[in-house]
């Protein structure tokens, strides 16, 4: 007989949670594939605590913890693995596994002991880490191991995994599978969380799809295909499938002279690297072991200077002052947006270089708000970025770029965390990027949708070129491929 280890009953928390009905069993992989990101974050936080709720039961191990009626507010045994880990950097891993938990009263540390019972936790993964390591010195795979490990050491009743393929290689997720099984056969429950179904078929027993805070399909073994999904996915295949779109990257790329050069460049890990992108190109680069792409950002932001060989952009190495290169970091709306300046302000702040006395004729600003009201909505005449969701932040980014009108434009992971209505305005995006002409480079761990917007996949591994694919050529990589682009339809 199953144990059950979670049941949600009719869960309402308005206005991002309706009628929320969720089983969880013990040994468990649930997948939980978000359509758009509107209750999500509320439903993470149901079961890591207690809060109140307009309706609804949570049980946990057969034992109620709350509902309508009260909320204690108490913490339940539930670890949420994503990008920021909760391990503390500077600090080794026998602290972290055993010393930072509750319940930890010894005065005297024994540090062989602790080393020792790390060794045996960590055998049956055939997994090896030296006595004394500092976390900050481990890989994300191992970092995700640690963590997993921690949250046994605490009997977790739950353990979220909070879109990790955003920064676990698609090499380590190969090697998560046998880590997970071992997990789960001592017991442990997964929520594995996702925006991608093929990412979450992979690793799950069962689905839940959700959308506008709704569980609208329970997806059962037999049923996690894609031909099942394309009935909840339509919006976007539609979209994808526009042969408007599609035929404009049937255009060859042969230029003599390449935009972006890249020649036996070596940098950290970066080892006698050489590519080149054509003018007007967009290329994708998945770096699978997630070992380069940070190096290369940098490098491409003009932060850092190659230890050898060459990178230029026009014939000219990448400099930070340089308005014709536009950078999209990871999570942009953090970095490169003023929270305290109008959307307004916001949206024109790159274009000064192209529109003269852009700030000292506000004219010329009510001109362009009339411009971009119908994108962005009545949100442009807000007077601070506060309350506005992460949906419209991210529009706010790339409009930005798209009126900056950069040469080239470098992104690195444009598509993580973001739901598929986010996902087809990227696209959308890329789109109109190429249509102006610009260049793209879109740096990867997981390939999610970037495919969708890509004329060539160039494949690294072990800091050099290890294949590249055409556009026509996509279908042949075996990875988690994400969306491959369909044929054109009429």
């Amino acid at each position: 007989m199953k144990h059950e280890v979670f049941r949600l009953e009719q869960v309402s928390l308005p206005p991002f949670l309706f009628d929320i009905n969720l089983h969880l069993y013990k040994g468990e992989i649930v997948g939980l594939i978000g359509l758009n990101a509107l209750g999500i974050e509320q439903l993470l936080t149901i079961f890591q605590k207690n809060i109140p709720i307009h309706y609804g039961h949570v049980y946990c191990n057969d034992i109620l913890i709350n509902d309508y009626l009260s909320s204690s507010r108490r913490h339940n045994r539930v670890t949420v693995i994503q990008r920021d880990s909760t391990l503390i950097d500077s600090m080794t891993v026998e602290d972290n596994l055993f010393v930072l938990r509750k319940g930890f009263r010894k005065r005297i540390i024994n540090q062989k002991v602790l080393g020792e019972q790390m060794d045996q936790l960590l055998e049956p993964l055939s997994i090896r880490i030296h006595h004394r390591t500092i976390v900050g010195d481990l890989n994300p795979f191992e970092k995700l191991v640690i963590q997993f490990l921690k949250a046994s050491i605490s009997k977790a009743d739950l353990v979220i995994l909070e879109e990790i393929s955003n920064f676990v290689s698609e090499i380590d997720l190969s090697r998560l599978e046998t880590v997970m099984h071992y997990f789960r056969q001592q017991g442990m429950t997964f929520l594995y969380l996702c925006n991608h179904h093929q990412e979450a078929f992979r690793f799950s027993d069962r689905c839940y799809l959700m959308q506008e805070g709704r569980i609208i399909k329970h997806l059962f073994t037999y049923q996690m295909t894609s031909e099942v999904i394309s009935h909840y996915s339509y919006v976007f295949e539609q979209s994808m499938e526009r042969k408007q779109r599609l035929e404009q990257y049937e255009t060859k790329h042969e230029s003599n002279t390449p935009f972006l050069e890249c020649e036996d460049l070596c940098f950290e890990n970066l080892n006698l690297l050489s590519f080149s992108v054509g003018r007007g190109e967009t290329v994708v680069i998945l770096d699978s072991e997630n070992l380069c792409i940070g190096s290369l950002f940098s490098l491409l932001s003009g932060n850092a200077i190659p230890e050898q060989g060459k990178l230029l952009l026009e014939g000219r190495p990448p400099s930070k002052d340089d308005r014709n290169v536009a950078i999209i970091p990871v999570k942009p709306y953090e970095s490169l947006l003023f929270p305290q300046l109008p959307v307004i302000d916001n949206l024109c702040f790159t274009s000064d270089g192209k529109i003269r006395g852009l700030w000292l004729r506000s004219k010329r600003r009510r001109a362009i708000a009339k411009e971009l009201e119908p994108i962005i909505g009545k949100e442009l005449y807000k007077s601070s970025l506060q309350d506005l969701s992460l949906e419209m932040l991210h529009t706010i980014v790339y409009q930005r770029v798209l009126m900056q009108h950069p040469t080239f434009v470098c992104a690195i992971q444009p598509f993580a965390s973001v739901d598929m209505y986010q996902r087809i305005q990227l696209v959308h995006y890329f789109d109109a990027f190429k249509q102006k002409g610009m260049t793209s480079l879109i740096l990867a761990v997981s390939l999610s949708d970037t495919l969708q917007v890509a004329d060539r996949l160039i494949i690294l591994s072990g800091g050099r070129v290890a294949r590249m694919l055409n556009r026509n050529e996509f279908s042949q990589y075996g990875g988690i491929a994400g969306s491959i682009p369909m044929e054109p339809k009429e």
